[in-house]
């Protein structure tokens, strides 16, 4: 999560009073796969690379789907990243006045499934 990007979903928060922000990774995500193959990527493609790699390292070896383990790991990170993000997110959510979820889109269904924390 870049500042520019932290910056504009604080503005929807403080100024537009958004009470969700809602973090989704999809099934097959390329991203993910780029990253869990070590991928070298140009321009700023490595950066996205690079901050999907906590998520492809913290689901290493763990049984099942390795894209879909690291789907669900960088959605929950972030959903965590965003949610101690002071001082305006972390306040929001400290009060109830916004909540943070973390879920995953299945392309083939539709169906939207939202993480436990």
């Amino acid at each position: 999560m870049d500042d520019a990007a932290l910056g504009s979903i604080e503005y929807a928060v403080e100024h537009l009073d958004s009470p969700l922000i809602v973090i989704l990774g999809h099934q097959r995500c390329g991203a993910i796969s780029a990253a869990l193959a070590g991928a070298h990527a140009p321009g700023h493609i490595a950066t996205l690379l690079k901050a999907i790699e906590p998520a492809v390292e913290q689901t290493k070896g763990e049984p099942g789907d390795p894209v879909e383990n690291a789907v669900h790991a960088q959605a929950l990170n972030v959903a965590k990243q965003l949610q101690q993000a002071k001082p305006i997110l972390a306040e929001r959510v400290r009060s109830g006045k916004l909540k943070i979820v973390a879920a995953r889109y299945d392309l083939d269904t539709g169906k939207v499934e939202v993480l436990p924390f």
